[in-house]
């Protein structure tokens, strides 16, 4: 009961001491509150770049997808990398043939952004070759009509399957775009299924905007009538199990070292090597704003037992009157703890408050800046934690400067 006692006029004093002395107080603060916001702030940055590439990799297949990209051939083989026919479609049915691991794989002809029009409504968007299997790759369904079939791939069907920002803003007046038809740089195109609309909201905004302005053809219509060859970007696989991926790797390199006659002018990408980034980025994120919110806070712990000495040196004759009216030492002691952890505590909530703002303005400043956590609980949780450990293990020593004075002395001083 005594300690709970003392805890509470320690906490009381505290508070009369950082309003009877504003500026000294909210000076001494100033690391606290640095520390905690810049510390809040970044893990609030952190967690929503984080969060829109964790939707953006579970979105593109996960850990089971893999891409075949393009590459430049060794410089040993540089003299005789035209023999190569690079990346085909031919490399596509040559997977389809002699890989069984493979659950699904599709060509992606990307034609970048064309311009599509309909019913005197105009837009832009991003256009992409396909074949059937894409849509087992991609986790998005189609909400109206139908997917790409085998059929269309073999006709070169002049057929689109809508993302639903253009469907919206060519047809914002109709149900369904499944039908109509619309051009695309200038090409008639009939619509037969349009794509559900992504939506991660963060902070009140969709951080995958982006793969809603996607629409996709057949590959065979896109390299027939826009690039006039069989050349695709890259080749998309998803992996029939998460046991098999190194083998699966090793079988689509052997293939392709045939397909294209021995140049090793591509590459074979796995998710692993993402993820590897993100958790890369992830680290290296946390320790520089470890590192920047611990100096902080470390500037802040020292200017509190700063201020806490300054205030133990003003009030001896104070602690001489406790201890001769029977005040013991751990009283005193406890007294001037309470106040330090009180200015902590205080800079500390600041500090929240502090981030709160700098995170509403990030959203402003920083480009696709909805994606950030405007209030990300755990940091907060965390900056608080140690703001108020800061100002324990600040006033501990003039805690104990000032439990130990002999009150004979104290009484004496003027």
């Amino acid at each position: 009961m005594n300690l709970a006692a003392d805890i509470y006029m320690g906490a009381a004093n505290g508070l009369r001491e950082v309003w009877a002395n504003k500026v000294r107080s909210l000076l001494s603060m100033g690391g606290i509150i640095l520390g905690v916001a810049a510390l809040v702030t970044m893990i609030g940055i952190l967690q929503g770049m984080l969060g829109n590439m964790r939707a953006s990799f579970e979105l593109s297949g996960g850990i089971l997808k893999l891409e075949v990209r393009a590459a430049e051939a060794p410089e040993w083989q540089q003299h005789i990398s035209g023999i190569s026919p690079g990346l085909t479609w031919q490399d596509t049915l040559a997977f389809e043939r002699v890989i069984p691991l493979i659950a699904y794989v599709s060509p992606v002809v990307d034609l970048r952004w064309l311009r599509f029009s309909a019913a005197g409504e105009r837009t832009r968007a991003t256009v992409q070759g396909v074949s059937p299997d894409f849509f087992g790759i991609k986790a998005q369904e189609i909400v109206r009509g139908r997917t790409i079939s085998d059929a269309d791939i073999a006709a070169r069907s002049p057929v689109v399957v809508l993302g639903s920002y253009v469907a919206e803003r060519l047809f914002p007046d109709r149900d369904t775009s499944v039908g109509e038809q619309v051009r695309i740089d200038g090409k008639v195109f009939t619509v037969i299924g349009q794509l559900e609309h992504l939506e991660v909201m963060v902070a009140g905004r969709n951080t995958l905007r982006w793969e809603n302005r996607r629409n996709y053809i057949p590959a065979t219509t896109a390299m027939t009538r826009f690039n006039g060859d069989e050349k695709v970007s890259w080749i998309a696989v998803l992996g029939d199990s998460v046991e098999h991926l190194e083998d699966l790797q090793e079988q689509m390199n052997n293939t392709l070292a045939i397909t294209h006659r021995g140049i090793e002018d591509y590459e074979v990408r796995t998710q692993h090597e993402r993820l590897a980034e993100m958790q890369k980025l992830e680290d290296s994120f946390l320790y520089s704003m470890g590192g920047i919110a611990a100096i902080s806070l470390l500037v802040g712990g020292i200017g509190i037992m700063n201020v806490m000495l300054a205030s133990v040196s003003e009030r001896i004759r104070e602690v001489g009157v406790r201890k001769a009216i029977g005040a013991r030492s751990h009283d005193i002691f406890l007294q001037f703890l309470a106040e330090a952890v009180v200015i902590s505590v205080l800079g500390g909530l600041i500090g929240l408050v502090l981030s709160v703002g700098f995170l509403a303005l990030a959203q402003n400043i920083i480009p696709d800046g909805a994606s950030i956590d405007l209030i990300p609980a755990i940091a907060m949780f965390y900056g608080f934690l140690f703001s108020s450990l800061i100002g324990l293990l600040s006033g501990i020593y003039p805690a104990l400067r000032a439990g130990r004075l002999d009150p004979i002395e104290a009484l004496r001083y003027d």
